[in-house]
């Protein structure tokens, strides 16, 4: 009679700690998918995520640039700033990180027109700044051939050699163009084989890989790429890993490369004296050649 209450008693446990392990499960698996949703809700928030129109110094008169407003592919206007140097061979088109816009970076293009002797044309991308619409990685990509025509085609500087770069997110852009325009030249920052590598390697837990919407595959991009490159990343970047800088430049089948590694250089240090070397000595070859 014990024997068969004790019996009972062990049954009865056991099945409470299933059916206790049952509901942990479950609840585990709706935390899992209810975090697998709100990343993928929040995907345009984390991939562009445009500071306020109100920050930073718009006026573009102050920095000796011009304004311009130029037509994408579906008439979004795209908010473009030139910046003319009257002794420069060369023209720059600089494509920026996801987290700044023009207003944020007029110091700096002065920096880039004045040090490496180049015009310097920026933009936003649509849904920074004055651009309009909202930001997708297709129309964006879309936006940078817009302004790559655009100075091709002699609206900025007629007759210049092209360099283009970018840094972070940009770098994508600027692979863009480089590849679109057979650019004299490439500069890229800290950017990526692709977006969905960084993404995937942050929440591994996730199948960002199946799941995510925007890819910006550079890495499929840069293979027809054939001009000069110049690329720069920090052996410490906590945004985008080394590893797939090295991985992007790798896959750049160009014989005339080169990988500046900098170490203590995270992803948003600013650019050290060796990069501003290097962009000088990069940009003088071009034009010498």
């Amino acid at each position: 009679m014990n024997r068969s209450k004790t019996g009972a008693s062990t049954k009865s446990l056991t099945s409470s700690r299933r059916k206790f392990a049952g509901r942990i499960t479950v609840g585990v698996a709706l935390l899992y998918v209810g975090v697998l949703g709100i990343l993928m809700f929040l995907e345009r928030y984390l991939v562009f995520p445009a500071p306020p129109v109100s920050y930073g110094n718009w006026n573009s008169a102050s920095f000796g640039a011009k304004e311009h407003f130029i037509e994408g592919h579906d008439k979004t206007r795209i908010h473009v700033w030139a910046f003319d140097n009257p002794d420069a061979k060369t023209t720059l088109i600089f494509s920026h990180g996801n987290g700044e816009s023009l207003g944020m970076l007029g110091d700096e293009l002065v920096a880039i027109r004045d040090q490496w002797n180049v015009n310097v044309v920026a933009f936003d991308y649509r849904g920074y700044g004055k651009t309009g619409g909202i930001p997708n990685e297709h129309d964006i990509l879309s936006d940078a051939v817009s302004v790559g025509k655009w100075v091709q085609d002699g609206n900025a500087f007629q007759g210049q050699k092209i360099i283009a770069m970018g840094r972070s997110l940009g770098g994508a852009l600027a692979v863009e163009i480089a590849t679109e325009f057979h650019a004299d030249g490439l500069i890229l920052d800290r950017t990526f084989s692709s977006i969905v590598d960084v993404a995937a390697s942050r929440y591994f837990f996730l199948p960002v890989r199946w799941v995510m919407q925007t890819q910006f595959r550079s890495i499929d991009k840069v293979q027809s790429y054939t001009g000069e490159l110049l690329q720069l990343h920090g052996d410490v970047d906590e945004v985008v890993p080394y590893r797939f800088g090295k991985k992007l430049f790798d896959a750049c089948p160009t014989q005339s490369k080169k990988l500046l590694t900098v170490q203590s250089l995270y992803h948003n240090s600013p650019w050290p004296p060796e990069f501003w070397n290097a962009g000088k000595k990069f940009i003088k070859a071009i034009e010498d050649k």
